[in-house]
C-alpha cells in the first residue's frame, strides 16, 4: 500500500491490453476482453475511494476514459505491464488459457513477488489443459463427459460415440470448438489441430458460474445460462443471462471450486444440466472472470463485487462479507442478458426459474 494509504490496482486485460501489441487482433477475443475490462475497471474504480485503478490499453484501440488512469501499450514494449505492475500494489491480470498466456502471465507475477488478485500458475495450468482437468475429474468423481486426446489430421477413432465435440487442449470459450456427427464429419479448421480433445455430447441445458474464491472458503455469486448456437458445425458462444438459479447444481460446483488447488478470486465454471440428472455434468474450470461478469457488474450495486474481492484475498482494509452476501444482493425479478461484446439488457422476470 502507498504511502497515502491509497491502493493502487493495476487490471491488465492481456488481449486489449498490448498483449497482441504485434499482432492482429481476433474480433471476438478483443470484444469479450474490452467488455471485461470495462467491467472490471468501472466495478473496482466504485469499491472504495482508497482504491485507484490503473488500466493497460493497447495503442490501436480507442481511448477508454473512466475514473482510472489509463496506460497505452506499445508494440515495442510488451511486457511494459509487467513494469506497471512493480509499482502497483496488486495485480489483475486475465487473458485466454490459449498457448498457456494466462498461466505465463501469473508465472511472471509470482517470480516478482507481485501480489495477485487471480489464480496461481498451478491452478490455471490444470484447469487450462483441458485434457488433463478431464481426468482429474474423473478421478474424483465428478460427473463430465468422457474424454480422449485425438490427432485430428490422422481421423477420428471410427469406435467413438457420436455426435461428439472436438475442441482445442486449451483454449478459452468456445474457440475452435465442433460438434460432429460422425467420424468423417471433419471441417478443415478442424482437422488442421495437430491435437484436440474429443468428448461425448451431452444434450443439456448450458450454463454457468460465477464464485468468489479466497480464504479457503468458494462463494456462488451466480449461476446462469449460457447462449451457444452450432454454426456450420461450429460451436458458437453469444452470451448469456445472469442470474438464472440451478440449486440441483450448486453442491457438485462448489465442491469442485474448493477442491482445485489454487484458484483465487473470481472463477468460473461451465456445465450442463441434464433432465433426470440431479448434478451438474462439468464442462470447463475457467480460472479467470469470465464474460458473465458484465451483466453480475450490472446488476450488483456498485463496487460491493470489488470489496468482496479484496478481501477474498487478504488486501487490508477490507471485511470478508458473511456466505451468501454478494448472491443476496443480486435484485430479486430482474435479470441481465449480454452478449460478447458487453451489451446488457435488465429484464424483469415475473418468477424464478429454476433447473433440476
Amino acid at each position: 500500500m502507498g504511502a497515502s494509504g491509497r491502493i493502487t490496482l493495476l487490471i491488465h486485460e492481456w488481449v486489449t491490453g498490448g498483449g497482441l501489441a504485434n499482432r492482429e487482433l481476433p474480433a471476438s477475443l478483443a470484444r469479450e476482453g474490452a467488455a471485461m475490462r470495462r467491467a472490471l475497471c468501472r466495478e473496482f474504480a466504485a469499491a472504495d475511494d482508497s482504491v485507484r485503478v490503473v488500466v493497460t490499453l493497447d495503442e490501436r484501440l480507442r481511448d477508454d476514459p473512466g475514473p482510472w488512469i489509463t496506460s497505452r501499450t506499445r508494440g515495442s514494449a510488451p511486457d511494459a505491464w509487467l513494469a506497471l505492475a512493480r509499482e502497483a500494489d496488486y495485480t489483475l491480470a486475465i487473458a485466454p488459457e490459449t498457448g498457456g498466456v494466462l498461466a505465463s502471465l501469473a508465472r511472471a507475477l509470482e517470480a516478482e513477488g507481485i501480489r495477485s488478485l487471480g489464480c496461481s500458475s498451478g491452478g490455471i495450468e490444470l484447469a487450462g489443459d483441458k485434457a488433463r482437468m478431464a481426468h482429474w475429474l474423473e478421478e474424483r468423481g465428478f460427473a463430465s463427459p468422457a474424454s480422449e486426446v485425438v490427432m485430428p489430421a490422422g481421423g477420428l477413432p471410427r469406435e467413438a460415440r457420436f455426435p461428439a465435440v472436438l475442441k482445442p487442449l486449451d483454449g478459452a470459450g468456445s474457440l475452435d470448438t465442433y460438434r460432429l456427427e460422425g467420424p468423417d464429419d471433419l471441417p478443415p479448421g478442424a482437422r488442421s489441430m495437430p491435437l484436440a480433445l474429443l468428448q461425448d455430447y451431452h444434450p443439456g441445458v448450458p450454463m454457468s458460474a460465477t464464485f468468489l474464491v479466497g480464504g479457503g472458503r468458494a462463494e456462488l455469486v451466480a449461476t446462469g445460462l449460457q447462449d451457444v448456437v452450432v454454426d456450420r458445425g461450429r460451436l458458437v458462444y453469444r452470451g448469456g443471462s445472469v442470474p438464472v438459479p440451478a440449486p440441483a447444481a450448486a453442491p457438485s460446483l462448489r465442491r469442485l471450486v474448493e477442491t482445485v488447488p489454487g484458484l483465487r478470486g473470481l472463477v468460473g465454471v461451465d456445465f450442463l444440466l441434464e433432465a433426470g440428472r440431479k448434478e451438474a455434468v462439468i464442462v470447463e474450470l475457467n480460472p479467470r472472470p469470465t464474460t458473465s461478469i458484465v451483466g453480475l457488474c450490472r446488476l450488483l450495486p456498485p463496487g460491493r463485487l470489488a470489496r468482496a474481492w479484496l478481501a477474498a484475498c487478504g488486501v487490508p482494509g477490507f471485511e470478508p462479507m458473511p456466505a451468501g452476501t454478494l448472491a443476496a444482493a443480486l435484485p430479486g425479478g430482474i435479470r441481465a442478458d449480454f452478449d460478447g461484446s458487453g451489451r446488457v439488457d435488465l429484464v424483469e422476470v415475473p418468477g424464478s426459474v429454476e433447473h433440476g
